[in-house]
């Protein structure tokens, strides 16, 4: 049988999920170094490994306060559109192994232009989480803005 392995991580009080295919790893450990006029949402840069990588933070794109005061804070390290990106979030809480029949669409009702990237609903014991696209976080303009900031900034 086939099975989808997800992360499963927190922002605020609920959990979101993001496929760990475009997760290439998971950092606990991170210095931001803020870069000036960074378009809405990129809290500054990583150096991750020899590699300067953006840190864009979820919080901020779920419409939370940005600010994360706890020790468990982490980064997830995406591949999307040949551009590896930092997603901050307040704490992972695991992986989960996904059956295709604990995984459903998300809800046309609740599909809109601003939730494109909430792509799937999982089934985890009693509770439902969200999964996030990491290849829809971002709008296409707003990865251009990002590769374009980095460009300025090497």
């Amino acid at each position: 049988m086939e099975e989808f392995k997800y992360v499963i991580f927190q922002l605020g009080d609920q959990r979101y999920g993001m496929n760990l295919l475009y997760v290439n790893g998971m950092v606990q450990d991170y210095h931001i170094t803020p870069i000036p006029n960074a378009p809405e949402g990129v809290k500054g840069i990583i150096n991750l490994r020899g590699d300067v990588v953006p840190v864009y933070s979820l919080r901020e794109r779920f419409g939370m306060d940005s600010r994360i005061d706890n020790s468990e804070k982490s980064l997830l390290i995406t591949q999307s559109d040949d551009m590896v990106l930092a997603y901050e979030v307040d704490c992972v809480v695991g992986i989960e192994e996904m059956e295709p029949n604990r995984i459903n669409r998300m809800p046309s009702i609740a599909s809109n232009e601003e939730t494109t990237f909430m792509e799937e609903v999982l089934h985890i014991g009693e509770n439902i989480v969200i999964a996030i696209s990491a290849d829809e976080v971002l709008s296409g303009e707003m990865k251009m803005r990002i590769n374009q900031m980095m460009e300025e900034n090497q």
